[in-house]
């Protein structure tokens, strides 16, 4: 990554908060400077070269926040990132903002990983945004046409969001700031993922697109619990985080292999499921220790590449609990979901239940709970006891056995904690685990 260099702006923060930010952004390597005023008049008048992100702070007594960050995003044009931080009273407010141009948004305090993992990925995406604009800055414009692109800029938002004229839009449609598109690998809900090279052909990657704008802050969110994942060898690395046609774009490492799913169907030898169910494990296990839930592990969530390294996809259903250790939003795929997660109240002790069925298919070749009518699906998770593994597949372990059932108890307290006691269990109970010889082939 290039050394980072520019200005960051905080507008309104009282002096902790200041003092805060101040020590992230300066710790940082490169060359980065910090401005602090008080009021958004007084942030309009300043003479900034380079800016480089925008940290709004909003009073509980402010009206009307989103008209503030309409004033920053019409003076600056869509270039800085503009983050807001919001008093918990305000959040009522959180969509006009984003509508009005904010990029991201913060209810303090200001403290942990996480929001240093999104005040470190705005940087990011504002250098990856640098390093393919023109030269000359919005700023260094002469006043009388800064006037102008200004008018134009809210003109054109309002009708097209910035229409390119048809060699522009040909231009936008094929690259991804410096990534070039090659071919679309799927399309969901959310957005496309394209598999994108590097202009000049040396790197391969993957880029995840939103279909809406409305839709950034949630990439944002993915693509901060990537970043505190990087390094472990079965996450997925995210590349860099850049703005193309106004959407966030996510660039995350380009994976060569078949899903779990695809090699289950086609028959996996003992060994080589028992090895990969351990690196399940160890990354969820890295996930757990900092706060993160997947919500969706399954089969096709998960990747094996030609040598047999496991990569677990599709962090876009995580969530970050270091402010809450539950969430309230039902996601996941049925037959993987635990009972608290349909009813809208995950926690961690949920993707151990997920863990859990996936083992359980891995010892049996079934699933504990399936049926094709949903709702049908759902009551059998939330009511009724699954088939003992040792019924389907009589010569597994007793003390297996029990790991499995441990994991796919109706009350998450009585599971185990975290993808990290559920190794330890296993590990305990089985010290040879990964030789092939407590699950059995397929």
């Amino acid at each position: 990554m290039a050394l980072r260099s520019g200005t960051v702006l905080l507008i309104g923060c009282d002096p902790q908060e200041s003092r805060l930010l101040k020590d992230l952004v300066l710790k940082e390597e490169g060359d980065l400077g910090v401005v602090q005023v008080d009021t958004v008049a007084q942030a309009l008048e300043a003479a900034i070269q380079d800016l480089r992100l925008v940290v709004l702070k909003v009073g509980d007594q402010e009206g009307r926040p989103e008209l503030l960050v309409r004033r920053l995003r019409n003076h600056w044009g869509p270039g800085p990132p503009l983050l807001v931080l919001l008093p918990r009273g305000r959040l009522r407010r959180v969509r006009d903002i984003l509508r009005a141009g904010a990029d991201d948004y913060w209810i303090p305090p200001l403290v942990g990983a996480p929001f240093a993992s999104r005040l470190h990925l705005l940087l990011d995406w504002q250098e990856s945004e640098s390093t393919t604009r023109r030269t000359t800055t919005w700023q260094d414009q002469p006043q009388w046409l800064r006037a102008l692109r200004r008018s134009l800029y809210r003109f054109t938002d309002s009708l097209f969001r910035r229409r390119a004229t048809p060699p522009e839009a040909a231009e936008a449609a094929r690259y991804l700031g410096r990534w070039e598109k090659v071919r679309r690998l799927g399309f969901g809900s959310f957005g496309e993922v394209w598999l994108v090279q590097e202009k000049d052909g040396t790197r391969a990657a993957v880029a995840k697109v939103p279909h809406e704008e409305k839709m950034n802050r949630k990439f944002l969110m993915e693509a901060a619990i990537l970043r505190r994942l990087a390094g472990h060898p079965n996450a997925v690395a995210i590349l860099e985080v850049i703005k193309a046609g106004g959407k966030v774009v996510l660039i995350q490492e380009y994976v060569s292999g078949r899903t779990l799913q695809e090699l289950l169907d086609a028959g996996l030898e003992p060994r080589a499921k028992e090895r990969l169910f351990l690196q399940l494990l160890d990354v969820m296990a890295y996930a757990h220790r900092r706060q993160v839930m997947h919500r969706d592990i399954k089969p096709e969530n998960i990747l094996v590449t030609p040598s047999g390294t496991l990569k677990l996809l599709d962090f876009g259903t995580a969530k970050d609990v270091t402010r809450r250790s539950i969430s309230s939003t039902v996601i996941g795929s049925r037959p993987y979901m635990a009972p608290e997660q349909i009813l809208g109240r995950s926690r961690q002790a949920s993707d151990v239940w997920a863990l859990g069925v996936v083992l359980y298919a891995l010892a049996t070749e079934y699933l504990p709970f399936y049926s094709d009518n949903e709702k049908e699906l759902m009551d059998l998770i939330l009511e009724s006891p699954p088939e003992p593994p040792r019924e389907l597949e009589p010569d597994l372990p007793l003390e297996l056995e029990g790991i499995i059932l441990r994991c796919l108890e109706k009350d998450w307290q009585k599971r185990y904690a975290n993808a990290e006691a559920l190794r330890r269990s296993l590990r305990e109970a089985f010290p040879h685990f990964g030789s092939g010889r407590v699950l059995p082939g397929s």
